[in-house]
């Protein structure tokens, strides 16, 4: 407060608080700050309905909610059972000309729509689950960590990704679990089920293992210090021979695109995620700006016999028909005919769901030192050649998913003899990446 604060917000990012001790936290900030305080909660094990009325009880200013059609779950409480909740009572803000039962009410079939078009993103949670209670994981974090696991092919072990949340939580110090904190702890949970690794072989021998980047990172100080500090020995081990962290420089052109309003999002889009923001503009460059397109369409595709009406810029629209889609050929890729404003279109398209033939890579041998391996599936970037001399802990490759990076590390000095795998290519858990000759023990 004494830095000029307008207000106070506890934000409980997993649902967490409780009733009897959301009053107890309510009480105290209201009586030694006299400033609104404000509670944001999410409803994953379905009870913080009440948290917010043994808050309101407590004298807090404002609570986060939602509309009823996205509400629960990992999202807030419901809006309208709040509102419900405070009819006649002495803190009802429909009494206080604010927004009443009735009105929510007419917001619910609009978000119902919404929430149907973008069913695709849902996070799979069904009802309450208490087990947040032992796992922490964010309300906004769920939907995200269950994307990751079906995108490098663990969906279907998604329990055993929450409990190896729990366990990476306290490897990790348990954190504050908010952006992007709360990314580290998911993506070290991710990779420990992906690559096969229990908690005590970890927790036993870390320097034996690729981290993902951010988790190294983490534990160099990149996000501070967690309150109770890093667990060692843990934290000394996994740090042991790696470069330490360097400082953010920014040039000329940098301090420039940071100062102009007009440029300062897309300069620190860049400046703090570097690969998303590449990829971000080479989508931009093919497919132009994509956000101008209907959702149902850009979701779920054109349907024939159905014009889409795109708005382009103010007084520009266009409209678009599918008229036919031809056979997959052996390129697999499909001819698409179109008509814009009425005029026909052919393209020649990838048809991404079709079926692909696959060859089976080796897979490295347990316990020796010439073979690399893919410690998680995703798409690899080689950085060394043949006949290149590494050392002990230099990256030789680096692997993506989802953007989580795991690097494939030399475990000893030697010389690069075979890179097995193409570029930018999709690997596998335990895929051979690179033989290399360990140089002789002096």
């Amino acid at each position: 407060m004494a830095a000029g604060a307008h207000g106070l917000c506890i934000k409980d990012m997993a649902g967490l608080l409780r009733p009897a001790a959301a009053t107890v936290l309510v009480e105290a900030l209201r009586a030694r700050f006299d400033v609104p305080v404000r509670l944001h909660t999410h409803d994953t094990a379905g009870g913080q309905l009440a948290t917010y009325l043994a808050a309101i009880d407590a004298g807090v200013d404002g609570v986060d909610c939602a509309a009823a059609p996205l509400a629960s779950g990992g999202s807030q409480p419901s809006l309208g059972a709040l509102l419900a909740a405070t009819v006649r009572s002495p803190r009802d803000p429909g009494a206080a000309g604010g927004l009443d039962l009735a009105s929510a009410a007419l917001l619910e079939p609009y978000w119902t729509a919404v929430r149907d078009l973008y069913a695709p993103f849902e996070a799979g949670q069904r009802s309450p689950a208490t087990s947040v209670y032992r796992h922490e994981i964010p309300g906004g974090q769920l939907s995200n960590l269950r994307a990751q696991a079906e995108a490098i092919g663990i969906g279907e072990r998604f329990g055993a990704v929450l409990e190896a949340y729990h366990d990476a939580n306290i490897l990790l110090g348990r954190p504050v679990k908010v952006t992007p904190s709360s990314k580290v702890v998911g993506d070290l949970a991710v990779w420990m089920v992906a690559a096969g690794v229990d908690t005590a072989a970890l927790e036993a021998e870390p320097a034996r293992h690729d981290l993902p980047a951010s988790v190294i990172a983490f534990l160099q100080g990149q996000l501070g210090t967690p309150e109770g500090g890093f667990l060692e020995p843990f934290t000394s081990q996994v740090l042991a021979g790696k470069p330490p962290l360097k400082d953010a420089v920014f040039n000329a052109d940098d301090r420039a695109a940071l100062a102009n309003p007009a440029t300062r999002q897309s300069a620190l889009t860049r400046l703090m995620l570097p690969a998303e923001a590449a990829a971000f503009d080479v989508a931009r460059q093919a497919y132009g700006d994509v956000s101008v397109l209907p959702t149902h369409a850009y979701l779920y595709g054109l349907q024939p016999g159905f014009t889409e009406v795109i708005d382009l810029a103010r007084g520009q629209q266009m409209f678009v028909e599918l008229d036919a889609i031809g056979d997959l050929d052996e390129t697999g890729r499909r001819s698409v005919h179109l008509r814009a404003n009425g005029q026909p279109v052919a393209l020649r398209v990838v048809d991404e769901r079709a079926p692909t033939s696959a060859t089976a890579r080796p897979k490295a041998e347990a316990g020796n030192p010439g073979h690399l391996a893919a410690s998680v599936p995703g798409i690899i970037t080689v950085l060394v050649k043949t006949g290149e001399q590494v050392q002990a802990g230099d990256r030789v490759a680096i692997i993506e998913a989802m953007k989580m990076e795991s690097a494939v590390t030399a475990g000893t000095a030697g010389t690069v003899d075979i890179v097995h795998v193409v570029d930018k290519s999709q690997v596998d858990t335990g895929d051979l990446v690179i033989t290399m000759t360990p140089e002789p023990p002096a």
